[in-house]
């Protein structure tokens, strides 16, 4: 009867420790998907502040009709750091979206 019990008890334990295990590491995987969320977060606000600097510099500009918007150097630079916020947006949308699909 004590073999008996002692082997229930083992099993349980055994299957404690597995299921720590696993929620130990799915814990470690949502805490790097957060991480990621939180990281495109604030380039996308750096990308609504360039959007908005490009938009005031445009309506600075309305009033020059010999000067094209886009030859303009504070607006050319916002659009290739614009260009690269987006592409860094898609890829951390990409690795959050595999992380969170990762099976244990």
């Amino acid at each position: 009867m004590w073999r008996r019990v002692k082997n229930n008890l083992d099993s349980g334990i055994d299957k404690i420790k597995w299921f720590s295990s696993v929620l130990a590491e799915r814990m470690k995987v949502e805490f790097s998907v957060i991480k990621l969320l939180q990281e495109r977060e604030k380039k996308e606000k750096d990308r609504a502040e360039k959007m908005r600097l490009v938009g005031e510099r445009v309506f600075e500009l309305r009033n020059h009709s010999e000067k094209n918007a886009y030859k303009d150097k504070a607006i050319s630079e916002a659009i290739v750091e614009l260009e690269r916020l987006d592409a860094e947006i898609e890829e951390i949308k990409k690795k959050a979206s595999e992380m969170s699909n990762i099976e244990g």
